[in-house]
């Protein structure tokens, strides 16, 4: 049978227009497959990418109490090492205006201690004069310079929130980039006991960041799996530290943002299935365009002792060889695609939130794609067939040879 299916292929692709023809639909057909591939990786790496840029700015998870301002007293620390929660960092969390020449802009102050917060989240400060660290998107925005001078306007204090702002002058260290875009263009940092000594709270903070224990599973090989441990601790915590705290995972802030791309990615690769049978009717017309161009070939096989059934298995086999190439090319092109969201298209974080794209692929979403690819193509093949099928064999020798 491997003989003949070889040269059955042999006698279909024999002139130059039959080979350019089933070149041109595994190029369409691959094409195809890698839209929707780069959809669905887009909006998966996306997820990821966001995620990991949040994790990587707030740790895995935040608390806050719903009283205000507290200490982090030892009660609290003795809760959390229950839950062999080592490292966390206290911060203040607050709003203001940063004033700079006639620009002003609205941001969001936190004083970190910045040994325990990078511990945490991995970003490095050093404050070893009065100053703050900005987004460097902030930076461009208010077309300033490292060791320029800007005026920041915040509340005097938690008992003080409805009174008059006071102004401070700082000086900017160094940016810092998050890589999201939006917090990049409002996020500033201080010294945590500078900020505690300008809203006059002594030791008191009103945010904790905290990341969880190592898992077996780092957030890199599975942030889905990682993100179910995080909601896991999230729920321990707030069991141990009791109503008065809110417990928020790393991504809570761009929960809803996360949920619409989620949806938004399964109707998008509902909807791309419509390109994909477009190439599939390019694949029956190529069977089609075979047949009538090879007929007399295709007859003589049948004449010469190829049973109908064994015709129908050569071409099955040809279209499963046009499907398996078309696969392998669009794994290519996928790849080509992320080099290029990666390395040359620049994307505008204002609209997409991240300042790149990136395509994010595993095992599951390849085979889900090419699977459902070889299902219309198999459908669409035995409807070709049957035309085939209906055919006799002395109506073909007649036909060709009157």
């Amino acid at each position: 049978m491997n003989t003949v299916f070889r040269t059955l292929v042999k006698v279909l692709l024999s002139e130059k227009s039959s080979y350019k023809f089933a070149l041109i639909v595994v190029i369409g057909l691959s094409f195809s497959i890698s839209v929707i591939l780069g959809t669905i990786g887009i909006m998966d790496g996306f997820e990821h990418s966001l995620k990991k840029q949040l994790k990587s700015s707030v740790g895995d998870l935040v608390f806050y109490s719903k009283n205000g301002f507290f200490e982090l007293n030892d009660e609290i620390k003795t809760e959390l090492e229950i839950l062999n929660i080592q490292n966390y960092s206290k911060l203040i969390q607050t709003e203001g205006f940063l004033l700079k020449d006639e620009v002003s802009k609205g941001v969001l102050i936190k004083g970190v201690v910045p040994e325990t917060f990078n511990k945490v989240t991995g970003m490095s400060f050093k404050f070893d004069q009065p100053g703050i660290y900005i987004g460097d998107e902030l930076l461009n925005f208010l077309d300033a310079k490292i060791n320029d001078e800007i005026v920041l306007a915040l509340a005097g204090g938690n008992k003080d929130v409805g009174g008059m702002p006071t102004l401070h002058r700082f000086k900017i260290l160094n940016t810092i980039s998050h890589g999201i875009y939006q917090k990049d263009m409002r996020i500033i940092y201080l010294n945590l006991p500078d900020l505690q000594q300008l809203m006059g709270v002594n030791d008191m903070v009103n945010v904790v960041s905290a990341n969880i224990p190592k898992q077996k599973i780092s957030f890199e090989q599975n942030n889905s799996h990682y993100s179910d441990e995080v909601e896991d601790y999230q729920q321990r915590l707030y069991d141990r530290l009791g109503t008065q705290f809110s417990i928020r995972p790393f991504w809570y802030e761009f929960s809803s943002l996360i949920k619409a791309v989620k949806v938004e990615k399964t109707m998008i690769s509902l909807i791309l299935q419509l390109v994909v049978m477009i190439s599939i009717f390019n694949v029956l017309a190529f069977i089609i365009y075979l047949n009538e161009k090879r007929s007399r070939e295709l007859f003589l096989f049948k004449a010469l002792g190829m049973s109908q059934a064994n015709m129908n298995k050569a071409w099955l086999g040809m279209i499963t060889i046009i499907w398996f190439l078309a696969c392998l090319l669009s794994i290519v092109l996928v790849h080509i695609f992320n080099y290029i969201l990666g390395n040359i298209l620049s994307v505008p974080g204002d609209v997409y939130y991240l300042k790149s794209l990136s395509i994010a692929l595993d095992i599951g979403d390849y085979s889900l794609v090419f699977i459902m690819t070889y299902i219309w193509i198999f459908t669409m093949a035995a409807m070709g067939l049957f035309k085939i099928r209906r055919q006799s064999i002395l109506k073909g020798l007649r036909k060709e040879f009157a």
